[in-house]
């Protein structure tokens, strides 16, 4: 009897053990995860609608956080979903465990603004070596409080090719002195014809008494001329876009947003340049 007794105790441990590394492993290796997700608001990965163009060198990522206690550490974990139409030479990206420098944009803070941009190639950030495969991917964003305790979000996205033959400046350099910043590229609207296209320049302030201090980035913002592109389908652009001269030899990026006929977002293409003295 006592034998018995002592089997049965035994059994029920081990069906107790067994179930309990059954559920470890099922919440750990999955990756679509969702907890406290009503505490992210406002995202984007690319844009509102969750596209990012191939030219890009990076996804832009942004959300608000409205969590219980302060924020320790966010961590981003991508991983492909569909490439179907993968080339040779291609990726199919993925990004494990990234953790997001500890800043003072968020760390210590309650509620943050998170406004991060992850690069396809760390190593070569303004010139990746790898080219990205067009598909659905997942962002998995983890963000972890002061008390250890984690609210998780995981959305699809989307990386897609709607800019051709992107050119700005020449090789993304730019003559110290220059009045106008040369550009040029063809824009891929599918069926839609495209509603508006719209520069972004921004910059590092060198002057006192602007907008924000010396030191800090400051932009600029251009709506291109109608004839450029209102109304067509796939339209190539070639437009000189005006600058001060006085811009100093330093790093620059250009936003080019795109809105399509039929389109709620704009498509935004950031491109990196460089203005130097020659």
């Amino acid at each position: 009897m006592k034998r018995s007794i002592k089997f049965l105790s035994v059994l029920i441990l081990s069906i107790v053990f067994c179930t309990s590394c059954s559920n470890d492993d099922d919440g750990g290796n999955t990756f679509d995860e969702n907890q406290n997700a009503e505490r992210f608001s406002g995202i984007e990965i690319g844009n509102a609608a969750y596209k990012v163009p191939r030219s890009n060198v990076d996804v832009h990522m942004e959300f608000d956080y409205e969590g219980a206690k302060k924020v320790d550490k966010i961590y981003l974990d991508i991983t492909p979903v569909s490439t179907p139409n993968m080339q040779e030479g291609e990726v199919a990206w993925e990004v494990k465990d990234h953790l997001i420098p500890l800043s003072s944009d968020y760390q210590g803070k309650l509620n943050p603004h998170i406004h991060y941009h992850v690069y396809f190639d760390p190593d070569n950030k303004y010139e990746p070596k790898i080219k990205v495969a067009q598909g659905t991917y997942k962002l998995k964003i983890t963000v972890i409080e002061e008390d250890k305790s984690k609210s998780v979000i995981t959305k699809e996205f989307e990386i897609v090719q709607k800019f051709f033959g992107t050119k700005v400046a020449e090789q993304s350099i730019l003559a110290a002195g220059s009045a106008s910043l040369p550009t040029e590229f063809t824009y891929d609207s599918g069926a839609n014809t495209v509603d508006e296209i719209a520069y972004e320049l921004w910059f590092e302030e060198w002057r006192e008494g602007q907008n924000v201090a010396p030191g800090k980035w400051d932009k600029i913002n251009v709506v291109l001329p109608a004839d450029l592109y209102k109304g067509k389908v796939s339209p190539k652009v070639v437009y000189e876009l005006p600058m001060n001269v006085e811009f100093p030899e330093n790093g620059y990026w250009l936003n080019i947003y795109v809105k399509e006929s039929s389109e709620k977002e704009r498509v935004k293409l950031s491109v990196p340049f460089k203005i130097e003295a020659k």
